[in-house]
């Protein structure tokens, strides 16, 4: 169906969802569902299999879990119309033991047990069946077996979020490696009952280190960095710009002043990027693309405000991470292998085992192959600007001293009352207190910083504001007053004006100012990288 709208025909907005992690609801009830079902279709049609993949929060896994669950549950009719339907695949049911870490009770040890003992309990309830044993271990064995002999089918095992125990007591040492060796037995059960068993998958977010919680379970497949699984979570380009068609049409129809590719331009920008493989494409991240349509195509961070681990942040201060470590950052698939989270405390915690972590937690992502041989060696990056922006924020407020959070207020009085030169004086201020070692010689990283500033302040700044005529650094908007403002290293602030007026960045902004009775400031400011200096050297200012 296609609807008319500013006298242009759009294909009609399929509902979307990002708080829906069930297949079955977003299928029953008319939701956006991104087809991914021939890579499921790969993995389900083969005889028996035992899989492992990792990937960071909020991308799909659980999702993926609800999907192998309608697949193993013979749901066809669900499937009609995508991928795996059209294959010969025989949709046989099998008994299913779904266990999700993240709904139960990670706090203690002893609470864990006995959230895991019910749920076992639980689903042998709905089979029918009896289980016995003094432990989840050997509970979930018992279950296993008694599955199997009823159902007279090999059992599937889901399992969610494997490592929530752990993360969620990451730095402490004694009390995650406690975690860890039981869970180590836990999951060592699924080898032992192979025999009983016709499918296994398990998600979390780190990558399993060969020598730690699965070191006994030999017989599963990682397809973390499988290149033929490297975009089975998240959206590669082909697949927004098909699934969102309509959303995109009804977002533009409400800017006229930019068109289609200058859009999916600064979309690709802010939220694609993620590569979980060398080579392959890019991904975008599922939340962030779901959160900006439903927010009526608002650019800010949504992915990296769901959550970010205190502990991370708190790393990179104490190793004095900086921006320009990051954009160094290499990464040996053989390390990451060995890499085991429930060793990483703050004593422990050295630079290479921080990209690790931030690589598995999504925070960066492979850049390139830097070799081979050896051993395959990867440079990192950040994914985009989303996460770029947003751990360059976390990394100043970490370095920043308590008692600057006074600085914010004032900032506000003047942006809002449009005093230019306070505004200046305080991010001055500002920026000369930020540690030598965290700055970088770039344009992008003093724009960054301005920004994360002038954010942190509670004002309506947007960097990289798109026009007809090229990209603005960003554009800063109170109720009296739009800033439009262009950065420069080691060259003028009246180079910085110029190209504001030469592209004419303010005919975007003409029309809105005199509806509403705001002063346009046409803002140029220059930075210094010289070692005495690294701040604002100059500004000028035309007022309109």
């Amino acid at each position: 169906m296609r609807t008319r709208m500013g006298g242009r025909t759009m294909p009609k907005s399929t509902p979307i969802s990002t708080s829906t992690y069930s297949f079955v609801d977003l299928r029953k009830n008319g939701y956006l569902y991104v087809d991914k079902t021939s890579y499921f279709y790969q993995l389900v049609q083969r005889a028996k299999g035992c899989y492992f993949c990792a990937r960071p929060r909020r991308f799909g896994k659980s999702l993926a879990i609800s999907t192998f669950e309608a697949i193993f549950r013979g749901e066809k009719d669900l499937f009609k119309g995508l991928s795996i339907a059209s294959t010969d695949y025989a949709w046989e049911t099998h008994p299913l033991i779904h266990l999700d870490f993240a709904r139960m009770d990670v706090e203690t040890l002893s609470g864990l047990k006995e959230s895991l003992a019910k749920r076992l309990f639980d689903i042998a309830g709905v089979y029918g069946v009896t289980i016995s044993g003094s432990t989840p271990t050997i509970l979930f064995a018992d279950l296993i077996e008694k599955l199997c002999q009823k159902e007279s089918a090999g059992v599937a095992i889901l399992i969610d979020e494997y490592d929530k125990p752990i993360l969620e007591h990451l730095g402490t040492g004694t009390e995650a490696e406690s975690f860890r060796d039981f869970l180590q037995g836990f999951y060592q059960i699924i080898k032992g009952m192979d025999a009983y068993e016709h499918f296994v998958f398990i998600t979390g977010v780190t990558k399993f280190a060969k020598v730690s919680i699965f070191s006994k379970l030999n017989n599963l497949t990682d397809i973390t960095m499988d290149v033929h699984f490297a975009c089975m979570f998240g959206y590669t380009q082909d697949e927004l710009e098909q699934n969102f068609d309509g959303w995109i049409d009804q977002t533009l129809a409400s800017d006229s002043t930019t068109n289609r590719a200058e859009f999916l331009a600064k979309l690709k920008d802010w939220y694609d990027g993620f590569r979980f493989v060398v080579d392959a494409e890019p991904v975008y991240n599922p939340v962030s693309i779901g959160s900006f349509f439903l927010s009526g195509g608002v650019f800010k961070n949504y992915w990296f405000s769901t959550g970010t681990p205190s502990f991370l942040v708190k790393l990179a201060a104490q190793n004095q991470l900086t921006l320009e470590d990051i954009h160094g950052a290499v990464m040996s698939e053989s390390a990451l292998d060995l890499f085991d989270v429930t060793e990483l405390t703050e004593h422990t915690a050295g630079r290479d085992k921080l990209f690790q972590l931030l690589f598995q937690t999504g925070y960066l992502t492979i850049d390139q192959l830097l070799w081979d041989t050896p051993e395959r060696v990867y440079s990192l990056r950040f994914p985009n600007f989303e996460v770029r922006y947003s751990f360059a924020k976390n990394l100043f407020t970490a370095y920043q001293p308590q008692e600057q959070t006074s600085y914010v207020a004032s900032i506000r009085r003047a942006a809002q009352s449009g005093d230019t030169e306070a505004m200046m004086d305080w991010l001055k201020e500002i920026l000369a207190n930020i540690p030598y070692h965290i700055q970088l010689p770039q344009e992008k990283y003093y724009q960054t910083m301005v920004c994360v500033i002038l954010m942190m302040c509670g004002v309506d700044v947007r960097p990289e504001e798109m026009t007809n005529k090229g990209r603005i650094d960003a554009v800063l908007t109170t109720p009296q007053h739009i800033y439009i403002i262009e950065f420069k290293l080691n060259k003028s602030a009246e180079q910085a004006t110029g190209q504001i007026t030469d592209k004419d960045y303010i005919q975007k902004y003409r029309m809105t100012a005199r509806d509403h009775g705001q002063t346009l400031h046409l803002l140029g400011i220059n930075f210094s990288y010289d070692k005495d200096r690294r701040n604002i050297t100059d500004w000028k200012e035309i007022l309109l």
